[in-house]
């Protein structure tokens, strides 16, 4: 921890580690800056609903969802949590050309009219050349639950931000959330986005096609570079003996994950699945004499089997989106 910074407003002294970019005034709630070797004037905030519109949002959902509704006379929300999440954003131009081979199904007709099907390669050659904008976390820990979704939420709604010096104090004192440190700085950040603009193009042409036989492109330095400091808010609530929580979005109070109980319903179903798997699974292994589509049967039974039954052990389901 440095010593030595006060806060603007009241003079209290301020807790700032070698990251921190803004440190909130524990006395007063006042947003100081402290830049370090990032540009302050980089900073961008968007703005937040409060606590109350967040905790409505909750319960708006808790009486929409199926699931949830039949229960919703159990849940206890245990706390409310809100911190404003730091994102560098950039513009990215990729260009170049990409050659790959696909295999396709190659079909004709006969003259007695049966139809005749085999497996041709392809080869395509295509240029790339596009801006990308990339958002992705500035912090270098373990994402949770609800990083990456709030990065989804915001490509797709892209709500209006406000460059943090130039929020006045009476914006800020309605909604004092924390703000975490950035661990990662500009030139890093940059580094990051160029490597990550030539990742998405290379898993774009993987998905595509069966190989690619040339990749050859190139990312410029990204423009437009700034910090963007997302409101996160995350309810905790309780049910039975079990703790469960749900993530929104701060702009609009969209809920962009949660994990939630698992109902008789939906137990049933997992283990339903997990049923399936397994008579394949043995259906398969009783047959194994009979070639490689045993093999293959046995092997997907045994995935399906894992996969549901994993779902039944852990207790508690995953929902992403609203």
């Amino acid at each position: 921890m440095e010593a030595g910074f006060r806060c603007e407003r009241c003079g209290a002294p301020l807790e700032v580690s070698p990251e921190t970019i803004v440190a909130i005034c524990p006395y007063c709630g006042f947003p100081n800056h402290i830049s370090g070797n990032l540009k302050t004037e980089s900073i961008f905030i968007i703005p937040s609903v409060n606590k109350n519109a967040i905790a409505k949002a909750f319960w708006d959902h808790v009486e929409g969802d199926f699931d949830l509704n039949r229960i919703k006379d159990e849940i206890q929300v245990v706390d409310i949590e809100g911190h404003y999440a730091p994102y560098w954003s950039g513009i990215v131009h990729v260009y170049g050309t990409v050659r790959y081979m696909r295999r396709e199904q190659e079909c004709h007709t006969d003259s007695k009219g049966n139809t005749h099907c085999h497996t041709v390669e392809r080869h395509y050659i295509e240029r790339v050349n596009e801006n990308m904008h990339l958002l992705g976390s500035a912090r270098r820990q373990v994402k949770s639950l609800g990083v990456d979704d709030l990065i989804k939420h915001f490509s797709k709604t892209r709500p209006e931000g406000k460059r943090l010096l130039d929020l006045d104090e009476d914006e800020w004192s309605k909604v004092k959330l924390e703000i975490l440190n950035t661990e990662m700085d500009e030139r890093h950040a940059k580094l990051m986005m160029r490597e990550d603009a030539v990742d998405i193009v290379r898993n774009h042409f993987l998905a595509k096609s069966d190989r690619i036989e040339l990749f050859d492109i190139h990312a410029e330095e990204p423009r437009d570079v700034k910090l963007l400091l997302l409101p996160m808010w995350t309810v905790y609530y309780k049910y039975q003996n079990s703790i469960f929580h749900a993530v929104f979005a701060g702009w609009d109070g969209k809920r962009v994950a949660a994990t939630e109980p698992m109902n008789v319903f939906r137990r049933a179903q997992y283990l339903t699945g997990a049923g399936i798997g397994i008579l394949l699974g043995a259906f398969g292994s009783a047959y194994t004499g009979s070639g490689v589509g045993a093999l293959i049967l046995t092997a997907i039974g045994g995935g399906i089997g894992w996969f549901f039954g994993s779902k039944v052990l852990e207790g508690q389901r995953v929902e992403r989106g609203g």
